[in-house]
């Protein structure tokens, strides 16, 4: 199903949620050079979305104004697939931000948080910068959320964003776990709604 998104269709997505996350605390601390950032951020994305293309499920808005991806909890993707991707020059180039973030966010970890037989996760969520606030992201959520119900597996996901906590739980995500990165500062919430 995935297979039939275009790669144009990715890098549109990658170039919208490079500008949606560029507050987002992991990217923050992993990238300081205002200048690269966005760079970085979209890089990363589109090998995410290059590599879940093949197996996660995709929830595109109608109006192409935001992506939620979900993912199998506990699934790992395999490691050769990161070198297989269209963007490993630009991947590359940003190698030691890619390595600051793996060093923010391997810190927490979400293992044995879900139950991995009937949990998703939502990795990412982004809506455009210029629809924010429009109930777009709340409907992309709340359709993933039915879907899966209807399929009998719950949906989780984690945030580094404090705000973001509340409006989940406006969802009917309830907090699992909360973890603190003593080196960087920084926490990660862990969310599932059932």
């Amino acid at each position: 199903m995935n297979s039939k998104i275009t790669n144009e269709t990715l890098k549109k997505y990658a170039r919208m949620g490079a500008k949606a996350f560029m507050t987002n605390p992991g990217y923050v601390l992993s990238c300081k050079d205002e200048k690269k950032k966005e760079d970085f951020i979209y890089n990363v994305i589109l090998m995410r979305l290059y590599i879940s293309r093949k197996t996660d499920i995709f929830y595109f808005d109608e109006e192409g104004r935001g992506l939620l991806v979900l993912r199998k909890a506990g699934m790992d993707y395999p490691t050769g697939e990161v070198l297989k991707v269209p963007n490993i020059l630009g991947l590359l180039k940003n190698m030691s931000y890619v390595s600051k973030l793996l060093s923010v966010t391997g810190a927490y970890s979400s293992k044995g948080l879900y139950d991995e037989e009937k949990t998703y996760i939502v990795s990412p969520v982004f809506v455009d910068v210029n629809h924010q606030g429009k109930g777009v992201g709340t409907k992309l959520l709340k359709k993933a959320i039915e879907d899966m119900a209807q399929k009998g597996y719950k949906v989780g996901l984690d945030t580094m964003e404090p705000s973001n906590v509340p409006y989940y739980e406006k969802l009917g995500f309830k907090l699992i776990d909360t973890q603190y990165n003593e080196k960087e500062d920084a926490y990660s919430w862990y969310m599932i709604c059932e």
